[in-house]
């Protein structure tokens, strides 16, 4: 199993070790595939508080999210059994120390992978240390039109999931039209980018499943979604477990157009010899004009386990539609339930995170 750590939530240190005076601990970031640096990338240390109380704490979230970047956008690919991007995630070598008298001495050593993920308060420290899987388990669904169609560009394409797959794990695909199955064994233990729909199932959707042996890990179906009327738009954002997650808004989207100025009043000029001013001429002047571009989207009819994916997206702090870097404008849901309402479909907007004119200095 992996040993993660879910950096946008707190992940403490503690050292408490009787007789201490103080405490140390040494971070060594750096790539997967690489080994870690000679020296500490941050040394963190402090003293007791006082000699009955010998318990230090660290967080060290946030030094690695620092490391972590998502700005390359691997939500799609051309093979099976692709190794995650080192960009998206970073490895840290954990050293703890106590410290005697005036020297430090090492505790132990732990090395961790560290995702741009978070846990729920409600489940307590960084829950998901053991979490394999990089998407929940449930049903989904996705725009299945010219899937097939290799010169379709591949924002119609069904999205990747992000696991931890250890040596002899199945990656398994279940047809969902005839129960054909394909399937593969890994052969290294890493962080993989896989299909979520395999590309030969796409006009039928499949069923995924993470195995060993004849065990199922994780098993989750995707079904493919024909959209006559409305063309659906794609939002990629990165969701809990720190990795990115595709879902398409299928029903009536909107687009429009908010414009910012500042504005001034210019002082005319006057000609002689009467002291006339050219009436042609702005008298309130604007400048530094640019505009934002706001995007109202639609789910179309979803089951009621959609708002656990539009918590998800809510909460994201990285998401694209359509390929373009957006901020969420909805900053309420309420959740809907099949009880109360039997066709549920959830409104969002979006706000362009870039001007409409480029500004770039």
């Amino acid at each position: 199993m992996a040993t993660n750590i879910y950096a946008r939530s707190p992940f403490i240190i503690e050292v408490n070790e009787v007789g201490q005076s103080g405490s140390k601990v040494e971070l060594y970031i750096y790539p997967n595939g690489t080994t870690p640096p000679t020296s500490p990338t941050y040394t963190l240390q402090k003293l007791i508080p006082a000699s009955n109380n010998t318990q230090t704490l660290y967080n060290v979230s946030p030094y690695l999210l620092e490391a972590i970047n998502h700005n390359n956008f691997v939500n799609n690919y051309a093979t099976d059994n692709a190794l995650l991007g080192t960009e998206q995630y970073t490895m840290v070598q954990i050293k703890r120390y106590k410290l005697l008298v005036t020297s430090y001495v090492l505790l132990d050593t732990f090395t961790y992978q560290a995702f741009d993920g978070y846990g729920y308060y409600s489940e307590g420290m960084n829950p998901m240390q053991l979490e394999n899987y990089h998407l929940n388990e449930q049903n989904y669904y996705y725009w299945a039109d010219a899937n097939n169609n290799p010169s379709v560009n591949a924002l119609e394409r069904a999205g990747t999931f992000t696991a931890y797959l250890p040596t002899g794990y199945t990656v398994e695909y279940e047809q969902l039209q005839t129960g054909l199955t394909h399937s593969y064994t890994i052969l290294s233990s890493n962080v993989y980018n896989l299909y979520r729909v395999r590309p030969a199932y796409y006009l039928t959707g499949n069923i995924l499943r993470i195995k060993l042996g004849s065990a199922i890990l994780w098993e989750s179906t995707f079904y493919p979604i024909e959209e006559c009327l409305y063309e659906p738009v794609v939002i990629d954002f990165i969701n809990k477990f720190g990795a990115w997650q595709r879902e398409f808004m299928f029903k009536a989207s909107y687009e429009s157009l908010a414009t910012t100025a500042t504005e001034f009043n210019l002082m005319q000029e006057f000609s002689s010899p009467f002291a006339s001013y050219d009436p042609d001429l702005n008298q309130r002047q604007t400048f530094n004009t640019n505009g934002i571009i706001s995007y109202r989207v639609n789910t179309g009819w979803v089951d009621e386990t959609f708002s656990n994916n539009l918590q998800q997206l809510l909460l994201s702090e990285r998401i694209l539609l359509n390929g373009m870097p957006v901020k969420m404008k909805t900053k309420e849901l309420e959740k809907q339930k099949n009880i109360n309402t039997k066709q549920i479909n959830y409104p969002l907007e979006f706000e362009s995170s870039t001007d409409l004119i480029n500004n770039v200095i």
